[in-house]
């Protein structure tokens, strides 16, 4: 081994934890633990695993998941699209795998949790000497009853508003990471009757969260001081449709969002059409990559939050997307865990499984050190990713990477992490799972039509459509015609039970 792949390993995790030894996935005494339990099923999407869908070069991830912690793996790698639907039928038909990936995590976790489908794995990470030294915050959300049933294995999912240096420097717009909500909009009009569009927004109505954080609204129902409320009704939430209503007003807010889907959002900014948008802070480096590539290079400035009239605001907290549980149907439960321990916590691990796959499979060094994917990768499809290298826990040292990468992206890398860690301590809230499945059957069965509801009348208010009144009222005559106030007596109920 080199002494540059050296450094590159002792730098991935904290001293403490290398000290301990990846052996405490075998068993703690410096020597890999063989199993005698059968071959754990494992199902994960075909973004992961090795980014591959070879068969040959799936196998070489499931032989250094043996290598590395004793277990063998039968794995289960549908196609992306189609992971949620594979997950489901399995689910339902009983054959569950014994540890699993979950996408729309704050959703699904509370659902499987009501269902007993996935195991308490509190005590699990506790006593981990990995799991346990990572930041409990992590593992906050979503919690049921004070317990963890997921394994996060990247930082949670949040986004702000993407502003172009370029445009900021060229109109002379003075705003901070944090600026107040009227600063924002007085900034921001300056480019107003320009060629660039202020702030182009996707057609994703959820994306209002962002603005409602600022006046302390929840676009839905949730806890409130001890007791479930209805939070499009609030007054907070009139004021927040008010202010976004203005930005449209103002030309701040782009005319087309209706329509505009996430990718045109980015080309827009990326070509410098548009002045800002709001996507996830993990994506920074990929606005480096595509400015530059679109012949528009610039840094782009992150606006985490917008402090609102009373102080309040922080970024989309979309916390926890996609994680690792554990079937209740497994009868190796500490394998499991074991095994998602190390997936996602070894310093080698990791990166195979979720961002480069293996030198001499997936890929090779070629004379200028970049990675060349190996024929074999490039004809399943494989493209390597080094999101791994920012937004994972390991502590990569980017200056040691045993691969090469040019200057603008180890400054990208480098921006990327700073500004995943900067985003932590300015998080909106995140409400969605405070009404977990089977609390009321009512809700389970019409609570999609209520937010379908209420994205269509905050969208029809805020461009103008009806008055924010009328709108309001419209809302209030759909809650009745639902009984939404006996809904909201039953989840009460549920809180005295």
């Amino acid at each position: 081994m080199s002494m540059r792949l050296k450094k590159f390993l002792v730098g991935l995790v904290p001293v403490m934890l290398i000290m301990a030894g990846f052996s405490v996935f075998a068993n703690g005494t410096g020597e890999k633990q063989e199993t005698s339990v059968p071959p754990l099923v494992l199902a994960t999407a075909d973004n992961t695993y090795g980014l591959s869908t070879d068969p040959d070069l799936q196998q070489s991830i499931t032989d250094m998941i043996k290598d590395k912690t004793g277990i063998v793996v039968s794995p289960i790698i549908p196609p992306l699209a189609s992971y949620p639907d594979k997950l489901a039928t399995l689910i339902n038909s009983g054959s569950v795998p014994d540890l699993f990936v979950v996408s729309q995590a704050m959703v699904k976790i509370p659902q499987m949790v009501a269902r007993d489908q996935i195991i308490d794995l509190t005590d699990y990470i506790k006593h981990s000497p990995f799991l346990s030294h990572l930041d409990p915050s992590l593992f906050s959300a979503p919690q049921i009853n004070g317990k963890t049933y997921f394994v996060p294995y990247n930082y949670p999912k949040s986004k702000a508003i993407y502003l172009r240096r370029d445009v900021m420097q060229k109109y002379g717009i003075r705003l901070s990471h944090t600026p107040t909500t009227e600063e924002f909009r007085t900034e921001m009009k300056k480019l107003v009757g320009t060629d660039v569009v202020p702030f182009t927004f996707p057609k994703w109505i959820d994306n209002f969260q962002y603005f409602y954080n600022s006046f302390g609204a929840w676009g839905g129902v949730y806890l409130s001081g001890g007791k479930y409320v209805d939070g499009f009704q609030e007054p907070r939430m009139a004021k927040a449709l008010a202010y976004l209503q203005q930005l449209y007003t103002d030309g701040i807010l782009n005319k087309e969002f209706l329509t505009t889907e996430n990718s045109m959002m980015r080309e827009k900014t990326y070509t410098a059409q548009s002045a800002s948008d709001i996507d996830y802070v993990t994506n920074y480096i990929n606005y480096v990559q595509n400015t530059a590539a679109a012949q528009k290079p610039t840094d782009m400035f992150l606006i985490y939050k917008l402090v609102g009239p009373d102080g309040n605001g922080g970024s989309l907290n979309e916390a926890t997307q996609t994680a690792w549980v554990v079937s209740s149907k497994t009868k190796h439960p500490k394998e499991a865990v074991r095994l998602i321990e190390a997936i996602v916590t070894d310093p080698e691990l990791y990166p195979a499984f979720y961002g480069i796959g293996l030198k001499g499979y997936h890929y090779e060094l070629g004379n200028n050190g970049i990675i060349v994917p190996t024929k074999k990768a490039a004809n399943s499809g494989y493209k390597y990713t080094l999101n791994w290298v920012s937004d994972s826990f390991l502590n990569v040292n980017i200056d040691t990477l045993p691969f090469a990468l040019d200057k603008s992206m180890i400054a990208g890398l480098k921006a990327q992490r700073e500004y995943i860690h900067a985003a932590q301590p300015n998080l909106g809230p995140n409400h969605s799972s405070d009404v977990p499945v089977g609390i009321s059957d009512e809700y389970d069965r019409i609570g999609p039509s209520i937010k379908s509801t209420r994205e269509s009348i905050a969208t029809k208010i805020v461009v103008g459509t009806v008055t924010l009144e009328q709108g309001l009222n419209e809302y209030r005559n759909f809650w009745k015609s639902i009984d939404g106030d006996r809904i909201l007596r039953d989840l009460n109920a549920s809180l005295k039970k």
